[in-house]
């Protein structure tokens, strides 16, 4: 079959969709916001082809399956194994690296390994293996024609030297070398025996070619009883040289770990450091948490530990010693004498210091108390013994054309892409040819998706959903699977304009392999490159579901103004693009952060207009995050108050901002209690509706038995989430609905109160457009609904769970939350690419979000690539020109046409098209 038939799908707000799409092809799913398209990809097709791939699995697993929720439809065909690659980023573990998930660590480990050369860390010298046969033609080729005597060392080992004598003839040894001469071994003294310089001699004989088979022999046997060590003597008993098997160094009799590609994982225990287990890190106490003002006195509270009440005993006993010691309590810690400030931290005198108190708190930290307020005054610094590698130090021992592995690490993946391609050594010869091609396939794939700046050793947890993603799709690209179907939430989230061609090939490529690809996407370029284009719509919400265009992309030629699909309207020009700058804001003010240095960025200073939409660009790895989320962020909510080691030297203009709130994509909940009714505080307005209810009254239902999160109106068996987690071995935990509520996550009698008709669980259920319409005349709860609607999220469901949200809907959440509490003036908002998930139209009703704020006297500094944003913006701010060590500085400052104008600003030659032939006038809405 060459299509998938999808035939009466109604999940979500599908409206019975009858749909045929072509295997083997590049699809994209387009459309407004809630318009279907998640719920066609994922709910639908992901969904039934993960129930299906359950169904051929074990008769263990088999036992769930009618548990597993089916989607909504009447039937599928055509769908074959399917992977899903979504923008959420749900891997957390502290070692994993961007390195070991794309499995880039695992060839390293193997090339290192087979290819590496061991280096003795005492005298310096190349340790290179030589096996028997290999030295045994050596040895014939140097000294053919000689007598020669082979034996190995043997160190007493604090045996007695008859023991030895014993042992040694046992083993049918005759003779030793002995006090630099030759013996036999029952007339040696005994005392001898036991020195640390004995050699116990193999064999005696002439190198010739018939020889060959024996000196070999002669060769194994003393590495075999030596330890790998071995050495040629003259016939007299001097030393000619020394040899050794394996990781053994000849000259300094050091024996280093065999290196496999075991010893190279800082996830296995031949590996990892010792010190810090493999994570690269410890908790130290910080003097700078525990003191955080020593301009205080120990009476003002110094020791920030002991100033609550909860340790008035230990300050008592600090005061009996400062007045034992003439130490003043009144003082600023800072100039008390050297010798006192010592005495107090480390101990001393007869007083137990704070750190060691600390100490021993943390030692118990099997009481939650303790690990917590002790952690509280704790940093985490780089191991001192592996410097932050994660590696055992003996790895360093161990280089590849002068590389080390910890090395190796430290690289981007350019960096080490470039490095691959110059190495020199023989990779035939040391069989890693194929180590060699597989590194740097997948550094080139994930090099196309434009994420040549992540560094290998950057954690796993610390990236973004579109770069997780883009790796993901990176990973698949080099899995070389063929006939399966690859789900994608839209990858080019996080992506410049430039890198989004790459992208493309590379999604095309999959295809190529024999692949489905389907894409949910609002790229103007990706949809254009689709083979088929499917749009959703011609609304959100209720009025979505339906398929209102299906065909090439080149149907949007000729498109009228009346068409259904926004889409194509889109791309056919009706709905333009860009805003004209006639109206733009002036500035009140200007916010100055001077000398930033961090990461790529170097003595940095830059300008942040007030009361503008101000927008940081560039491309990936260039900077944008670092300079305003972890640097100007972390600065003004120190208050401009430099700390050592702060990465900037001064900030002005702090003064003219109230306050600063950051709305970035993380989620609003980390489990399925939270969702957008508690989140923008609706939900209490609706359990209250609840329990002003008679029947409620009558039974004495209180608004918490309205509330999952009560025990007294969650459901006991599901504790209010409404699924059961199924653990199942080697593949990820199912959840299936609750058995005992059916999913609706309340207790029984909570439901059979009703308002309107409706249980709670059923006005959860509603869209908030739909529970707009259905709390109409409730003011306060229909000004909050209003908040979600306003940011283009009408077609959430009320009690839609946070760990469902895309990033792009939890911040535009956040956004409303904003808009509903938002007070007086002068806030700084600083959101971090808020169009993710959305359509070029909903992206205006983002912008006039944006007017609304700034209307109000707010500032906005927004990270974003969207080009409609970018060019509604007052004022631009583009870093690079590159990613990574290329990029950090300001290539371009200005208005959206003074950036394009700008040589050299890869972000003003996309604005460019936009800017240079359109009309001027009013920006559009």
């Amino acid at each position: 079959m060459d299509r998938i038939r999808i035939r009466g799908a109604r999940e979500n707000n599908l409206k019975n969709l009858d749909l045929d799409l072509p295997r083997g092809r590049l699809v994209v799913i387009s459309g407004l916001s809630g318009s279907g398209k998640s719920s066609l990809l994922f709910d639908t097709l992901y969904a039934e082809g993960q129930r299906r791939y359950v169904e051929s699995l074990s008769t263990y697993t088999r036992q769930f399956l009618e548990r597993l929720r089916r989607p909504d439809l009447d039937s599928l065909e055509g769908i074959g194994p399917a992977v899903a690659i979504r923008q959420r980023n749900s891997v957390q573990h502290s070692r994993s690296t961007v390195a070991t998930y794309t499995e880039i660590a695992d060839f390293l480990r193997v090339l290192f390994a087979r290819a590496g050369t061991l280096t003795c860390p005492g005298c310096g010298r190349v340790l290179t293996p030589d096996p028997p046969s290999e030295l045994a033609a050596a040895l014939l080729d140097r000294w053919t024609g000689r007598d020669l005597i082979l034996a190995f060392p043997l160190a007493g080992g604090g045996l007695a030297g008859e023991t030895l004598r014993e042992i040694l003839q046992a083993r049918g040894f005759t003779r030793i070398v002995a006090g630099g001469r030759i013996q036999r071994l029952d007339g040696a003294e005994a005392a001898g025996l036991a020195d640390d310089g004995l050699l116990v001699i193999v064999d005696r004989l002439r190198l010739e070619a018939e020889a060959r088979g024996r000196l070999a022999e002669g060769i194994e046997a003393a590495y075999r009883e030596g330890e790998g060590r071995l050495r040629v003597l003259d016939p007299e008993g001097r030393e000619l040289g020394r040899w050794a098997e394996g990781p053994v160094c000849p000259d300094c009799e050091l024996r280093l770990p065999e290196p496999t590609p075991a010893f190279f994982s800082f996830q296995h225990a031949d590996g990892a450091c010792p010190d810090c287990r493999g994570y690269g890190n410890r908790l130290e106490f910080d003097l700078a948490k525990i003191i955080p003002d020593p301009t205080l006195s120990l009476e003002a509270g110094a020791l920030a530990p002991w100033a609550s009440e909860r340790f008035e005993p230990a300050r008592e006993r600090l005061r009996r010693w400062c007045a034992d010691r003439g130490v003043s309590l009144r003082v600023p810690f800072a100039e008390l004498p050297e010798w006192a400030r010592a005495d107090i931290l480390e101990g001393g005198r007869g007083f137990r210091g704070l750190l060691p108190w600390l100490r021993g708190l943390r030692e118990k930290s099997y009481k939650k108390y303790a690990r917590f307020f002790s952690r509280r005054y704790m940093t985490e610094t780089d191991c001192p013994t592996c410097g932050g590698s994660r590696l055992r130090p003996e790895v360093e021992q161990v280089r590849l054309d002068g590389w080390t592995l910890p090395a190796f690490y430290r690289l981007s993946l350019g960096e080490a892409g470039e490095v691959l391609a110059g190495l020199d050594i023989d990779a035939a010869a040391r069989g890693v040819e194929r180590v060699i091609q597989e590194l740097a396939q997948r550094l080139r794939f994930l090099d196309r998706m434009g994420l040549h700046y992540l560094g290998l050793d950057r954690l796993t947890r610390t990236l973004s959903g579109g770069e997780f993603q883009r790796i993901h799709l990176a990973n698949a690209l080099g899995s070389h699977l063929t006939d399966t179907l690859y789900a994608l939430d839209e990858p080019t989230v996080g992506l410049h304009p430039r890198d989004t061609r790459r992208l493309l090939d590379s999604l095309r490529e999959l295809r190529d392999m024999g692949n489905s690809v389907i894409v949910v996407e609002h790229d103007p370029e990706v949809i254009r490159g689709a083979d088929e284009l499917v749009d959703l719509g011609p609304g959100s919400g209720a009025k979505g579901g339906s398929v209102v265009y299906q065909g090439t992309p080149d149907g949007a030629r000729g498109v009228g103004a009346d068409h259904p699909s926004p889409t194509l309207r889109f791309l056919a020009g009706i709905e333009p693009l860009s805003f004209a700058d006639a109206d733009r804001r002036a500035s009140r003010g200007r916010l100055r952060i001077e000398g930033v240095t961090k990461h790529n960025l170097r003595d940095l200073d830059v300008e942040f207009p007030l009361g503008q939409l101000v927008c940081v660009s560039g491309v990936s790895g260039s900077g944008k995050s670092t300079l305003v989320a972890d640097v100007l962020v972390s600065a003004l909510r120190a208050d401009g108050e430099r700390q050592p080691g702060d990465p900037w030297r001064r900030l002005r203009g702090a003064e003219r901002i109230h306050a600063v709130s950051v709305v970035d994509q993380s989620p609003i909940g980390k489990s399925p209690r939270s969702n957008p009714a508690t989140y923008i505080g609706a939900f209490q307005f609706i359990r209250a509706l609840f329990a002003e209810q008679p029947e409620a009254r009558q039974r004495r239902l209180g608004p918490d038995r309205f509330s999952f999160n009560s025990p007294r109106g969650a459901c006991p068996e599901c504790k209010g989430l409404g699924s059961v987690k199924l653990e199942m071995v080697f593949m990820a935990d199912l959840y299936v609905p609750c058995e005992a509520c059916g999913g609706s996550r309340f207790r029984p009698e909570s439901l059979e109160v009703r308002y309107k008709g409706r249980t709670i669980a059923e006005v959860l259920d509603l869209t908030v457009d739909e529970a707009i319409h259905f709390f109409a005349g409730q003011h306060a709860l229909g000004e909050r609904l209003w908040m979600l609607h306003r940011v283009g999220l009408g077609y959430l469901k009320l009690g839609q769970g946070a760990s469902t949200l895309s990033g792009g809907e939890s911040q535009r959440l956040k956004i409303a939350r904003e808009l509903a509490r938002a007070g007086g003036e002068r806030n700084l908002y600083v959101l971090d690419e808020p169009t993710t998930g959305l359509h070029p139209l909903d992206v205006r009703t983002l912008l006039a979000v944006f007017r609304r704020l700034l209307k109000a006297g707010h500032s906005l500094l927004v990270i974003e690539h969207n080009l409609q944003v970018l060019l509604a913006a007052d004022h631009l701010i583009d870093l690079g020109p590159e990613g990574g060590d290329g990029g950090g500085r300001v290539v371009a400052a200005g208005t959206p046409a003074e950036v394009a104008a700008t040589p050299g600003s890869i972000t003003g030659a996309f604005l460019a098209p936009y800017l240079g032939g359109r009309k001027r006038g009013r920006r559009s809405a």
